[in-house]
């Protein structure tokens, strides 16, 4: 990515995240819970230690499974900038919390934003879940579901409460920091594995940068380049598949 690039990018993606409706946020589940929340990942700590960002998606998971917001969690992440898988880095921290992992589904595909939102909608359409939700700060939260809802499919915004998430974590600070993610052997960096896709699909994406300022007007007709064959698979499934 050049300077100008990078510029841009820090300043479109708050923007278009800026813009978004915050009708899509609640205060309150509805009756019976979400059937599921979205949790998007965000990257570990180079040492495969959960990052603060992770934590604190992990925390806000407890804290909505605690007080009886929802019926399961998809998390969202594949190894972008670390070679460390972001759903399993979360799930793996939401467990130490009190989350069941048998309630907790990965989507190890998602490379960027978008793709956290669609496939995750994929997943919960093959899974039967219609009630669904999206956690992260009230803008993001917002841009997510009005991408979502944009793609056929209802959403409510749920914001990060970073006091309660706090006072959740602070006593479990040294074992949470002590939790490692399994490294993905061989890695590829983000650039390369998007060539690849590029390659196999015989197009690639264009710079987020400049897509999501865009999505208020082309979101209905604009699709992340889907993984073949998604399939549903719980955290508790996924760690009997671990060596």
């Amino acid at each position: 990515m050049t300077p100008g690039a990078r510029w841009v990018g820090l300043v479109a993606l708050p923007l278009a995240m800026a813009c978004a409706p915050s009708t899509y946020l609640v205060r309150a589940p509805p009756t019976g819970g979400f059937d599921a929340i979205v949790i998007p990942g965000c990257p570990s700590a180079d040492d495969g230690s959960p990052s603060r960002c992770q934590l604190g998606r992990a925390g806000q998971a407890a804290l909505l499974w605690r007080d009886g917001w929802t019926r399961g969690f998809i998390v969202s992440g594949s190894d972008v900038h670390t070679p460390y898988v972001e759903a399993e880095a979360i799930a793996q921290a939401m467990t130490l919390l009190g989350v069941p992992a048998t309630r907790i589904w990965l989507e190890r595909d998602a490379l960027h934003t978008d793709e956290n939102v669609y496939y995750s909608v994929l997943l919960a359409r093959q899974a039967g879940f219609d009630r669904l939700a999206v956690v992260s700060y009230g803008p993001a939260a917002s841009w997510m579901c009005r991408v979502m809802v944009q793609w056929g499919h209802t959403c409510a915004a749920i914001s990060m409460d970073t006091e309660a998430i706090e006072q959740l974590l602070s006593p479990l600070e040294a074992t949470l920091h002590a939790l490692r993610a399994r490294r993905v052997q061989p890695w590829e960096g983000l650039a390369t594995r998007e060539e690849r896709i590029a390659r196999v699909n015989g197009h690639g994406r264009p710079p987020s940068a400049w897509l999501y300022p865009l999505y208020p007007w082309i979101g209905a007709s604009h699709r992340p380049i889907a993984p073949e064959h998604p399939a549903l698979l719980t955290w508790a499934e996924r760690l009997q598949q671990l060596p």
